[in-house]
C-alpha cells in the first residue's frame, strides 16, 4: 500500500513539474512573443476592447486645418529580455472598402532589456468626406525580430472619417432654425466647418453657454470675422452646398 502511495505521489510530482516547465516555455519562450497593448486613459492595458483608434477629422479643435493625427501604439513582449534592441515592423491591412492612410514615422525597436515599448504612427486625413476608412494594424513577422503572441492581441484597429453634421456638432435642425440662425444665418456643412476651424469649438451647445460665444455675438464678430476672411485674397470663397452661393452671416448691427 505504501509502495502504491509513494508511486502515485512521484507521478503527481513529475506531472506538476512538466506542466510548470511547459507553461514557462509558453510564457517565457526564448523567441519573444509580441502583442499589442491598448490605452485606457493614461494607463496601458492588455484589454483588447482598447485596441482601437477612432477619429472623426471633421469634429476636432483644428477643424479642416488638421491634415494628420498621431496615434501612439503600445506593444508588450513575453519571454526573456535581450541585451540588444529588437526590431518591430507593422503592416496595415485594409478591413473595408477604404483603407486608412498610415505613415510609419521611424524604424521601431524594443530597447535592450525591455519588454514594453510605444511607437508613434501618423494617420492622415481621409481623402473623401463622409466616408468611413478602416484598417487593421498587424505585425509583419517577416521583418520583425519577434514571434506571434496571443492571437487575440495581434490586431490594432484604425477607423477614421471626415464627417460634419448638426447632430455631430451637438445640436439639431430645429434648434438651429429657431435659435442659432438668428446669429449664424442659414445652416450648411460648409459653414459649420468654417466655424469649427475659425473658433476651435467642437460642441455648439457647450460653446453657446460660454462667455466667448456671448462676446462674439454681442460684438457682431461672426459677421465681421467672415468679412475679414473674405477680404484676404489667399482665402477661397466658401460655398454653401445647399444654395451654390457663398455662405453668409447676419449683420447684427443693421
Amino acid at each position: 500500500m505504501k509502495r502504491i502511495l509513494r508511486y502515485t505521489l512521484w507521478v503527481t510530482i513529475i506531472v506538476w513539474v512538466c506542466s510548470c516547465q511547459e507553461y514557462k516555455m509558453v510564457e517565457y519562450g526564448e523567441g519573444g512573443q509580441i502583442n499589442f497593448m491598448g490605452k485606457n486613459g493614461k494607463l496601458w492595458t492588455d484589454d483588447t476592447s482598447f485596441f482601437h483608434y477612432n477619429k472623426n477629422f471633421g469634429i476636432n479643435v483644428d477643424g479642416d486645418s488638421l491634415r494628420a493625427d498621431t496615434v501612439v501604439i503600445g506593444v508588450k513582449v513575453s519571454g526573456v529580455t535581450t541585451d540588444y534592441p529588437r526590431r518591430v515592423v507593422f503592416k496595415p491591412v485594409s478591413s473595408g472598402e477604404h483603407g486608412v492612410d498610415v505613415a510609419f514615422l521611424d524604424d521601431y525597436y524594443v530597447s535592450a532589456d525591455s519588454s514594453v515599448a510605444t511607437f508613434s504612427v501618423e494617420i492622415r486625413r481621409p481623402a473623401t468626406r463622409g466616408t468611413v476608412y478602416s484598417t487593421n494594424l498587424e505585425f509583419d513577422y517577416d521583418q520583425s525580430d519577434f514571434e506571434a503572441g496571443i492571437s487575440e492581441r495581434q490586431v490594432f484597429r484604425l477607423t477614421v472619417r471626415d464627417s460634419v453634421s448638426l447632430k455631430l456638432w451637438g445640436t439639431s435642425e430645429e434648434e438651429w432654425r429657431d435659435y442659432y440662425s438668428n446669429y449664424l444665418g442659414e445652416y450648411s456643412e460648409t459653414k459649420i466647418r468654417y466655424l469649427i476651424t475659425r473658433y476651435h469649438e467642437v460642441s455648439l451647445n457647450e460653446w453657446e453657454n460660454s462667455s466667448n460665444f456671448t462676446e462674439l455675438r454681442k460684438g457682431n464678430s461672426f459677421y465681421t470675422d467672415y468679412e475679414s476672411y473674405r477680404q484676404d485674397p489667399k482665402n477661397k470663397p466658401l460655398i454653401d452646398e445647399n444654395t451654390g452661393r457663398e455662405i453668409e452671416f447676419p449683420n447684427l448691427d443693421v
